[in-house]
């Protein structure tokens, strides 16, 4: 599997949400799915899914998660975005 892959690479915070994505199958395609909405939200999450978070920063993140869980899976495309462009 793809995810187990990418877990050896990742620190524990991104290792936490791909175990999480990884219990979901694949979006139906043309399904859309809810984004942040706010500037502040919408920043601090793009900031954790590059990994520049501090500590504190990951915890609002994380209670941010807690309150929308949708927003998840915006987290997940970033995450997946910026890994395609890495490589």
């Amino acid at each position: 599997m793809k995810l187990a892959r990418l877990t050896d690479k990742v620190s524990n915070d991104f290792k936490t949400l791909i175990d999480f994505l990884g219990g979901f199958a694949p979006e139906v395609s043309g399904r859309s799915h809810e984004q942040p909405h706010g500037d502040e939200a919408t920043e601090k999450l793009a900031r954790f899914a590059a990994g520049r978070c501090d500590e504190k920063e990951r915890t609002e993140v994380c209670e941010l998660l807690r309150v929308h869980p949708a927003w998840i899976r915006w987290v997940a495309d970033r995450v997946k975005m910026a890994r395609s462009v890495a490589q």
